[in-house]
């Protein structure tokens, strides 16, 4: 595929918002907000507007591109971390300034130059301190960033729960949504057998997979929907 075809495929919204959000296991919303911002009312009856997460200029769109939801998952790992939203704002855009990128989290530069910037910058990130992005980086987006493949110097591949298991997200196949490695299978239509009352060994024999592959599907469709319903973004 022609490079510009590549990048075209990894920007192209395919995904809903509440898509997004059940596949980067946010809360129900939050893909929406981070992504285009979001307003709410003070008590003395004025507005307050939120930038986006990243704050960039976004075209509106109808819905989520591929290197935007792994955007979302990444701040999302950064909020169970404990890093407020104001704070999550000052890292990206710390970070989106020294690399010179407008979606660092999503570029392989950051898999090499971001801990030095996420850790040790100044400026931005002088809110958090350098013990907590430290403690945020090793625990939280380093093992994050191992979840994922580059080709050229985007995010192309997304192994949501780890290289070693079963399920990927790939804007090549299944439309993008997560799927069992090397079949195609949705992880979302065995999670809807399994809840529709067939047993793992029944949904296997049905779709040509290993339980293993069925019953790593169903963990991380039921780790995901209970985010979306319980999360709190």
């Amino acid at each position: 595929m022609p490079a510009d075809d590549h990048v075209s495929t990894l920007e192209r919204p395919r995904y809903s918002y509440a898509e997004a959000d059940r596949i980067a296991g946010v809360s129900r919303g939050t893909s929406k907000r981070w992504l285009k911002g979001y307003e709410y009312p003070t008590s003395a009856g004025g507005r307050v507007q939120q930038p986006p997460v990243p704050d960039r200029d976004r075209v509106s769109e109808p819905g989520v591109s591929f290197l935007e939801l792994i955007e979302v998952a990444a701040i999302g790992r950064l909020k169970d971390a404990h890093l407020s939203l104001r704070q999550i704002r000052e890292v990206v855009e710390a970070v989106r300034v020294e690399l010179g990128q407008d979606h660092p989290l999503v570029m392989s530069r950051f898999l090499t130059d971001g801990q030095q910037v996420f850790v040790y910058a100044d400026g931005g990130l002088v809110e958090v301190s350098p013990r907590r992005r430290r403690r945020a980086w090793v625990e939280v987006l380093e093992p994050f960033l191992q979840t994922v493949e580059y080709t050229g110097d985007l995010v192309s591949r997304w192994w949501p729960r780890g290289r070693g298991r079963h399920i990927v997200v790939d804007p090549e196949y299944g439309f993008g949504l997560p799927v069992v490695a090397g079949t195609g299978v949705r992880t979302e239509i065995l999670w809807e057998q399994w809840r529709a009352g067939e047993s793992t060994e029944q949904i296997a024999r049905d779709f040509g997979l290993t339980e293993v592959d069925v019953e790593d599907a169903l963990r991380f469709e039921a780790s995901h929907a209970e985010k979306v319903i319980t999360g709190v973004a």
